[in-house]
């Protein structure tokens, strides 16, 4: 898995570029919401972007950490991909 940025405001976690467009296209309902510059996460961006947890609520939990340490744990717990993976919007 991967972490793709898809615009100013949202990561998607999945196997290509491709799938996470399609699924953020169907997630949001807006082809327009993937901006031009698209692009897969730097090893530099992986250990430099931060994570905040937040609670079922999105409230935020005080636990961060980097997308790599994020990613890792996305990983382990399973489930489908591709999906949302952070936002800055909530």
């Amino acid at each position: 898995m991967k972490i793709f940025q898809m615009n100013d405001c949202d990561w998607w976690i999945g196997e290509s570029l491709a799938a996470c467009t399609a699924d953020i296209i169907e997630y949001t309902g807006d082809p327009d919401c993937v901006e031009f510059d698209a692009h897969e996460l730097t090893d530099h961006e992986l250990d430099t972007l931060i994570f905040t947890d937040c609670d079922q609520d999105e409230v935020p939990t005080g636990m961060k950490r980097t997308f790599r340490e994020q990613l890792a744990i996305e990983i382990a717990a399973g489930g489908k991909f591709p999906r949302m993976f952070a936002c800055t919007e909530y």
